[in-house]
């Protein structure tokens, strides 16, 4: 699970500087859009991969993987069809729609059939609530941005919510590795050795 959420953020961090070299020093804005789509397909296909590895239905693992080629086939079309290359926001609100109800419902999952650990000590809880405050914060952004672009400050108030919106995904994300790994060191300390050589076993003496 951390494997994925490790390369995800990774992908993030190599495609947004690679978009931002082709934005303001290549100065191609064709470039930047395709680098954008790209990384939108990994972000959906990762994130897929992420919550196949929680659960255990095979209904749902078929339904994230129908889901991620759908979403792929979507994008392609989309990008192909858009107007003069122009930045499409109907992708980004798809993948905001799909994933903020795929977590609500994972958190619906998560209360009904675990009772071992409780919830703020689960990294994927973080992780969730990390990305639903994403998508679901950015979702209306996405939503009026076609319609408002030309509105005056409209770039400034967008930068500012998508960027609050980031740095508080960030943060949550951050918690969860760090919840990771202090249930890590948890389980080292507590975790007895089950062969034990018998030298090294106490004796008693009695008197």
């Amino acid at each position: 699970m951390l494997k994925v959420f490790f390369v995800y953020t990774i992908t993030a961090f190599s495609f947004l500087s690679f978009s931002l070299v082709a934005l303001w020093y290549l100065k191609s804005f064709e470039l930047h859009l395709i680098l954008i789509r790209l990384f939108l397909i990994l972000e959906f296909c990762l994130i897929c991969i992420f919550y196949n590895t929680l659960f255990k239905s095979t209904k749902i693992k078929y339904a994230l993987i129908s889901s991620a080629i759908i979403f792929i086939t979507f994008c392609i079309y989309n990008y192909t069809k858009s107007l003069d290359k122009e930045f499409d926001f109907m992708p980004l609100m798809v993948e905001c729609l799909f994933f903020t109800f795929f977590i609500l419902y994972y958190f619906y999952d998560v209360m009904q059939n675990s009772f071992k650990v409780p919830l703020f000590q689960m990294p994927s809880f973080w992780i969730s609530v990390a990305f639903l405050i994403y998508f679901s914060g950015n979702f209306f952004l996405f939503l009026f941005s076609k319609s408002m672009e030309h509105e005056r400050n409209f770039e400034l108030q967008y930068t500012l919510i998508y960027s609050t919106m980031t740095i508080v995904k960030n943060i949550l994300l951050c918690i969860g590795v760090i919840v990771n790994n202090n249930n890590t060191l948890k389980i080292d300390r507590d975790t007895i050795p089950v062969h034990l050589p018998f030298e090294d076993l106490p004796t008693y003496n009695q008197h």
